[in-house]
């Protein structure tokens, strides 16, 4: 090759350097979830802004070649690469050319964490940042949560006071990004080991008569400080105690972008018990949250509708004034405003609404996991009765739904059949009626039944799950 052709060969050979990668992306291996980029969702910048020259903050330098840049510093390509679960490491990641990679991690408030980072292989250091998931590629890099990590010669350490229990989400870019480098990025767990969390805030929808607190008494009886007091994130949303699902949607819906902004995350867990979880699937559906719910999980509520709806509103034969006074006393509706919301309420739940009209319209989300649970309760024949292997005596309060529902519609709760709560992955019954599903009355129960320890387990396996 001739002097005067040279220059333009090497111009050539630089600007391919910043091509497709290729196929089969980069080699390396992880000791746990490598997670599946096609499958993360959420706002998500695909772009961060350029390294600086090194100074106090800790950030570095581009290649420092002059003319013709292969890479854009201010425009790396964000490479998705997945959940990295509590206990692992990431060995023998490699930086492509023009790339910049994002981790997740979920971890616990009250706990502290030290990060190594090693570079293994390249020309220059590689840095590492661990911000909140939904902090803007613009300022990304300036709102470390940590000190600054840049691994040169020697392995970068530094200590994660964690602020609150969740997702964070780590980058990792090189210095040159003209070049491949390669990593390892180390979590250990220093204090708070024995907290839990999962990776999204859980939403509690409540059901009928729903309240945060009235006096000493909460819906999900003591469930939030429970959870909490393990290092769960927790949020309580507070709808109108009874009134339609399209209504009690809404104002889930702006509770959510609330919870979202509080807690600084890009998705949340929705638990719904009764008609809660008719009013989180109208959410996801109708309104179109699929991109910021992870799991959908239902107890005890109607998907089918309930027949007892039906027999109140005079869909079904059957006596309806004294089954609609029954619902009206079991929920404590008195005025005549508040009956009206709770026929509304009724008919959002009964079978004829349920079957023909809300399922045709809310059809599952494919970016959410659902799935369901629900009690199975008898009256004293049926508790006596060995073959019919119930452990749950109903409560008096329900026991006239216990006595429409289970000649007509089969096994049930007090007021939700089996076959009705089943949605999604069904995970089987509760040895609970509608009322001590959640705790009720005052955290008495049935002794075989520990409602704080169902809802400890839930939570347990939303984060085993990755939601």
């Amino acid at each position: 090759m001739s002097l005067s052709v040279r220059p333009l060969a090497l111009a050539l050979l630089a600007l391919a350097a910043c091509g497709d990668p290729p196929a089969g992306g980069a080699t390396e291996s992880l000791s746990g979830s490598t997670g599946d980029p096609a499958t993360t969702t959420g706002d998500v910048p695909t772009t961060t802004g350029a390294p600086t020259s090194s100074g106090p903050g800790g950030s570095m330098s581009g290649s420092g070649t002059e003319g013709a840049i292969a890479c854009d510093p201010a425009a790396l390509t964000v490479d998705e690469r997945g959940f990295v679960p509590r206990g692992q490491s990431i060995h023998g990641a490699t930086l492509e050319v023009c790339g910049e990679h994002r981790w997740y991690i979920a971890l616990p408030s009250e706990s502290s964490w030290q990060l190594t980072l090693t570079r293994k292989g390249g020309p220059g250091p590689v840095e590492a940042a661990v911000v909140y998931p939904d902090e803007p590629a613009a300022t990304l890099w300036q709102a470390g949560l940590t000190p600054p990590m840049i691994s040169g010669e020697a392995p970068a350490e530094a200590i994660f006071a964690v602020p609150r229990s969740g997702e964070f989400a780590i980058h990792v870019r090189a210095a040159d990004p003209e070049a491949p480098a390669t990593y390892d990025l180390e979590l250990t767990c220093a204090i708070g080991c024995a907290r839990e969390t999962t990776r999204f805030p859980i939403v509690l929808v409540h059901g009928w008569t729903g309240f945060e607190a009235i006096g000493p008494l909460t819906y999900f009886f003591n469930v939030r400080d429970d959870l909490e007091g393990l290092g769960f994130p927790l949020e309580v949303a507070v709808l109108d105690p009874y009134n339609s699902s399209t209504v009690r949607s809404g104002q889930l819906a702006e509770q959510v972008d609330e919870f979202l902004t509080g807690q600084r995350a890009r998705k949340v867990d929705l638990l719904g018990h009764s008609q809660g979880g008719i009013d989180s699937r109208a959410v996801v559906s109708s309104l179109g949250y699929g991109d910021r719910v992870s799991a959908l999980v239902s107890v005890a509520s109607p998907h089918r509708g309930t027949y007892i709806m039906d027999l109140a509103l005079g869909l079904a034969p059957g006596p309806v004034e004294d089954t609609v006074g029954a619902l009206l006393n079991f929920i404590g509706a008195v005025t005549e405003q508040q009956k009206s919301d709770a026929k509304a309420s009724f008919y959002s739940l009964s079978e004829t609404y349920m079957e023909g009209e809300f399922n045709k319209a809310n059809p599952d989300d494919a970016r959410v996991q659902y799935i369901s649970y629900t009690g199975r309760t008898c009256d004293a024949l049926g508790f006596l009765d060995p073959d019919r292997d119930c452990q749950d005596l109903v409560d008096p309060l329900i026991g006239w739904g216990y006595a429409i529902l289970q000649p007509a519609r089969g096994d049930n709760d007090g007021l939700v059949t089996v076959d009705s709560a089943k949605w999604g992955e069904y995970r089987g019954e509760m040895i609970a009626d509608h009322i001590d599903e959640v705790g009720q009355i005052a955290g008495i129960t049935d002794p075989k039944f520990d409602h704080l320890e169902f809802y400890r387990k839930l939570a347990r396996d939303l984060a085993a799950e990755e939601h």
